[in-house]
């Protein structure tokens, strides 16, 4: 668990009572590449920790999928509308490699929060910093040309470029797969 313990610290230092507390909850599963953690139109009441691999987020439109997210080790991922507000989710979350996932269930991550601060305020910044760097990339995306849309990629998600089909990549970023082809040629 090492990677998720790292990546927990880095958000906020968790007490070593409360950080146990955590992760005594959390299930050990193995996903093999391909798998749908979250399908979108389900409700799925699930924290997902990643240890090991890689993950991305789908929105799923008239027989389209694009890319909206990346999760890979320490990162968590979920279903946005389940964890927040009990709905179906909107999209999909799938396994781009073999992963190794601790899951927790909302609810005893709801407990944990009601009973530990630091467990509170590690989910409270987290999601914070999360939004803020959606936000971000959102406005790239609005603001950027593609070059320099793919830059900031490179920066947010450094190390994933050559561990997720490019096809992906180019879908998060807005752009065509030949438009992404040629930027990476002039690099």
């Amino acid at each position: 668990m090492e990677n998720i313990i790292r990546k927990i610290n880095e958000y906020y230092p968790v007490s070593p009572e409360p950080l146990n507390a955590m992760l005594n909850e959390m299930t050990r599963v193995e996903y093999p590449k391909n798998t749908y953690l979250v399908r979108s139109e389900i409700t799925d009441r699930n924290v997902y920790f990643i240890e090991k691999g890689v993950t991305r987020s789908i929105f799923h439109k008239d027989g389209t999928d694009t890319t909206t997210w990346f999760s890979m080790e320490g990162d968590i991922t979920f279903g946005m509308y389940s964890l927040y507000h009990n709905m179906p989710s909107v999209e999909s979350v799938q396994t781009l490699t073999d992963c190794v996932i601790y899951v927790i269930a909302i609810e005893k991550l709801n407990e944990l929060y009601r009973q530990y601060i630091d467990i509170a305020n590690w989910g409270r910044i987290i999601h914070q910093d999360t939004n803020r760097l959606l936000s971000h990339i959102f406005v790239e995306r609005l603001q950027l040309p593609p070059a320099e849309r793919y830059k900031c990629f490179m920066q947010h998600f450094p190390g994933l470029l050559n561990r997720v089909k490019l096809k992906y990549i180019a879908e998060f970023l807005g752009i065509s797969i030949y438009t992404l082809s040629r930027i990476r040629a002039q690099k």
